[in-house]
């Protein structure tokens, strides 16, 4: 998922550098810096790679874990466990041979049989991940403990972005049958084949991660210690960043963030989008069951004021995905689709939503019942709090109350909520990853289910040709727009903090941020 609820920061007490850095020598006599980094909240530390959907967790776990692949220091996907790779003539077989070098925290050897098991139990959890290897891989196997062979459907140029991606990465069967459910929420209930291990979890807390002396690569690695605070305040995480107690921070409040340019932050591609999402499940309140409410709602919410709100250099969404995925003709993919709603037409919308709600038997908001918006931070809450007001003051629906709950994540996969606040960034640069969020599982976002959305998706990762997948993921797209198990409010830019006076390194990537590679200056 990646979900949006994918918060973590980087910290580092640079204002005493040479006083407070904690040193430890490495093998090769160099000197190893400790750094403190804060973030996104417990429940999003989700470090089961087959279930974990959060940014916090996802890119918490590039560094515990290892897959056939990994983003290197220059944010490129590159091998990672893998000493090498032979791709068929067909494109269809790619068989990986292992380094003789990699090994588990716990001294084991990590075997072909450990990816294995692995995609088995990725497939098996039904998390909100459990078929990114699936859509596109008819089988894998294990010859022997160095060769790990996957037999694709069809030719998948993206297969390396797949494998470096933290669901795909493998796991020890012996620790994830010992401890079920509770795999991974505890330094001893897993082990790690990553460039770290981790020391320590004060739930609630922080988790302390400890480069692994036996990595190979540890000599190359110049941060020995990573403490990764949990925390959810925004301005909190500003004001120790301001201190120079931070290094890194995406948690900065969106008012501040003009004050901050030049200080440290960065705008960079966002490849997400930022919704409303209506829960359809049997928890979800049967107003939201009804399409033309959910039209309503999505009509009357005026983007253009939302942008100004937000005042960062957002745009308009008009289609689930966001710009930046273009054909061979030069063709965006946004423009490739019909947009969901004519977001120029504002007044008309709030008539014809005015209409809709009176056919669903709520004319001027009479009679309409409570619900709850819930969101994850501060700025997120303004933005549904101007939203419910233009729902107010359009349609007269006075009843809808919005909440900031610390177990946000928690409460979004129990459906403890009527309206949330939903965004998806890409995990990797394939429309696949986008439009996967909503095929029918167990896990599916706001509990869709369209059998000929499926159908849709189905026909657009099976295609041969670039039409035909393309065309396929329009009418998934259409369907989505017709549904609207979401309403698209916009797509934004990323934005993050980072001290780049004193440090250099950072690897970020759809999102995901990875510290292994910093190095103080």
């Amino acid at each position: 998922m990646k979900k949006m609820s994918k918060i973590v920061s980087l910290a580092m007490a640079a204002a005493l550098a040479a006083a407070s850095l904690s040193m430890s020598a490495s093998a090769d006599g160099e000197d190893k810096i400790e750094i403190a980094i804060t973030g996104g909240g417990e429940d999003s530390m989700q470090l089961n790679t087959a279930t974990g959907s959060y940014l916090n967790g996802l890119s918490a776990m590039r560094h515990l874990y290892e897959g056939l692949y990994k983003l290197d220091a220059n944010s490129e996907i590159s091998l990672g466990q893998a000493a090498s790779v032979d791709v068929s003539d067909d494109k269809l077989t790619w068989t990986f041979t292992l380094r003789d070098d990699i090994t588990w925290s716990d001294g084991q050897p990590v075997t072909a049989q450990d990816f294995i098991y692995g995609f088995d139990n990725l497939a098996a959890q039904g998390g909100d991940y459990c078929t990114i290897l699936s859509d596109v891989a008819e089988s894998y196997e294990a010859p022997d403990d160095k060769t790990v062979v996957i037999k694709l459907k069809q030719p998948c140029a993206y297969l390396p972005s797949i494998l470096a991606f933290p669901s795909t990465y493998p796991a020890r069967q012996d620790y994830v049958e010992q401890y079920g459910d509770a795999y991974a929420t505890d330094p001893d209930k897993s082990v790690y084949n990553g460039p770290y291990e981790m020391e320590s979890w004060a739930h609630e807390s922080e988790v302390v991660m400890k480069l692994r002396d036996d990595y190979y690569d540890a000599d190359n690695i110049q941060v020995g210690t990573i403490n990764w605070e949990l925390i959810t305040e925004e301005s909190s995480a500003l004001a120790s960043f301001e201190s120079g107690d931070y290094v890194y921070s995406d948690m900065c409040p969106d008012e501040e963030k003009p004050r901050m340019e030049g200080n440290g932050l960065v705008y960079t591609e966002g490849d997400n989008n930022y919704c409303v999402m209506f829960n359809l499940g049997e928890n979800g309140n049967d107003v939201l069951k009804d399409e033309n409410v959910r039209k309503a709602l999505s009509l009357t919410i005026d983007r253009d004021r939302i942008m100004a709100i937000r005042g960062l250099n957002d745009e308009i969404g008009v289609t689930l995905v966001c710009r930046g995925y273009v054909n061979a003709d030069g063709t965006d993919f946004v423009d490739y689709c019909d947009p969901w709603e004519d977001t120029s037409a504002y007044e008309e919308n709030c008539e014809t939503a005015k209409q809709l709600l009176a056919d669903a038997g709520y004319a001027d908001g009479q009679g309409f019942p409570a619900l709850k918006y819930i969101v994850n931070n501060d700025s997120r809450k303004e933005i549904a709090e101007a939203i419910v007001n233009d729902w107010k003051e359009v349609l007269g629906i006075d009843s809808i109350t919005v909440e900031k709950v610390e177990n946000f994540s928690a409460a979004r996969r129990a459906g403890e909520y009527d309206l949330a606040y939903y965004g998806w960034y890409m995990d990797y640069k394939d429309l696949s990853n986008m439009y996967s969020t909503f095929i029918n599982t167990e896990s599916a976002n706001s509990f869709y289910h369209s059998d000929d959305y499926d159908a849709a998706y189905a026909k657009a990762v099976s295609a041969d040709t670039e039409e035909g997948q393309w065309e396929a993921y329009k009418e998934c797209d259409a369907i989505l727009a017709k549904d609207l198990p979401v309403s698209v409010i916009l797509h934004s830019m990323n934005t993050y903090l980072f001290n780049d006076t004193n440090y250099e390194g950072l690897v970020y990537s759809c999102g995901n941020y990875v510290f292994t590679y910093l190095k103080a200056l």
